[in-house]
C-alpha cells in the first residue's frame, strides 16, 4: 500500500479503506508533470460534462446488502473469449428493483459486506431476472480500490465503485474523495501510472500530448469559487472537490472530460442533481475554470 499523506482516519473511509489515492487530499505545492501545461491546454478544450443519467452508475452500498439479499450468477458475454468469470464462483447480491442506467455502458456496482467484496459490472442487463454483463471485476471492500489483473469494469482497472460522485454528496455539498473522468485524449495503453493497474487508452482525439490513465489532475486551489458569477451549487461542489482531492483519468471516452456520477433514477437527470442546478443529463459545467487545471507528476504530489 502506498503511504498516506493526510492521516485520514480509516473510520472516515466508507469503503476501500486502503485506497489512499482516493481519500487523501492533495498536498500543498505538489510536483507537476513536466507536460502539465501542454496537457491542460488540451483538457480545457471542448466538453466537460457530468454523466448523471444515461451513462451514470447504479450504486448499492454495504448498508443496502444483507444475508437475505437475492444473489445471482452473472452471465458474462466475454467468457470464454476473455477467460473465466471475473467473479470466480461468487454470486452477486442485487436488491430487488435495482435499475440499470439506460446508456450503453450499463454500469452497476454493489458493495457486499457479507463477502467483503465489491462487484462491478460493465454493460449490465436484467432480462426477466437473469443478470448479464459484458465484463466486470471484484475488488475487496476494505482494499485499495484497484481491480485484479485479468478483470476490469473500467479501462484503467480502478474499481467502478470508487470515485463516483454520490447523490448524497451533491445533496450535502461535500465530496470527500477524488473523482473519476474519462477522456478522448487518454494516452496509448502502454502509458499509465499508479493507481491505475492497466490502461485501455488509445488517444482517439489524436492529440499531441495525451494524458496517461491513472494521472491525477487538480483545479488550482487558490481560485475563489464564490467570486465566479453564475456558478451553480452543483458546479461549486464539484469544483471544491477538484481543488482538494482532484480527479483521476480512468477511461477512454468520447468527450474531452466526462465525470462519473451515481444514477439517481426518477426524473432525468435526477431530482437531487436538478435541485443543485444540473438541469440536464450530461450537464456541461461551464462555470468551472478548466484552464486552471494542473496535472500531478504522481498521485501523492511528490
Amino acid at each position: 500500500m502506498e503511504c498516506s499523506l493526510s492521516g485520514t482516519p480509516p473510520s472516515a473511509r466508507a469503503y476501500f479503506k486502503s485506497a489512499d489515492w482516493l481519500w487523501d487530499p492533495i498536498p500543498a505545492a505538489p510536483v507537476l508533470d513536466p507536460q502539465s501545461s501542454a496537457m491542460v491546454e488540451l483538457l480545457q478544450q471542448e466538453y466537460h460534462g457530468a454523466n448523471l443519467w444515461k451513462f451514470g452508475v447504479t450504486l448499492r452500498g454495504p448498508e443496502q446488502i444483507t444475508t437475505t439479499t437475492p444473489r445471482y450468477t452473472i452471465d458474462f458475454a466475454m467468457v470464454p473469449e476473455w477467460g473465466s468469470s471475473p467473479f470466480g464462483s461468487d454470486t452477486m447480491p442485487i436488491p430487488d428493483g435495482t435499475p440499470v442506467p439506460p446508456g450503453s455502458d450499463g454500469h452497476v456496482a454493489i458493495a457486499d459486506p457479507t463477502t467483503n467484496q465489491t462487484y462491478n459490472l460493465w454493460r449490465a442487463t436484467n432480462q426477466a431476472g437473469q443478470w448479464k454483463a459484458s465484463w466486470g471485476a471484484r475488488a475487496e471492500l476494505d482494499g485499495d480500490g484497484r481491480e485484479p489483473r485479468g478483470t476490469s469494469s473500467t479501462g484503467s482497472g480502478l474499481a467502478r465503485f470508487a470515485a463516483v460522485v454520490r447523490v448524497a454528496e451533491i445533496a450535502s455539498g461535500h465530496i470527500p474523495h477524488a473523482l473519476f473522468f474519462s477522456t478522448d485524449m487518454a494516452a496509448p495503453h502502454t502509458d499509465f501510472r499508479y493507481p491505475a493497474p492497466r490502461s485501455d487508452g488509445s488517444n482517439p482525439a489524436g492529440v499531441a500530448t495525451p494524458i496517461p490513465e491513472g494521472a491525477r489532475i487538480q483545479l488550482n486551489p487558490d481560485i475563489d469559487l464564490d467570486a465566479i458569477s453564475g456558478m451553480t451549487a452543483f458546479e461549486k461542489t464539484v469544483a471544491k472537490a477538484l481543488q482538494t482531492y482532484g480527479a483521476y483519468c480512468g477511461d477512454n471516452g468520447g468527450a474531452r472530460m466526462a465525470f462519473m456520477f451515481e444514477f439517481e433514477g426518477g426524473t432525468e437527470p435526477g431530482a437531487t442533481y436538478m435541485a443543485a442546478g444540473a438541469s440536464v443529463d450530461a450537464f456541461e459545467m461551464t462555470h468551472i475554470p478548466w484552464g486552471q487545471l494542473r496535472v500531478l507528476a504522481a498521485w501523492n504530489g511528490l
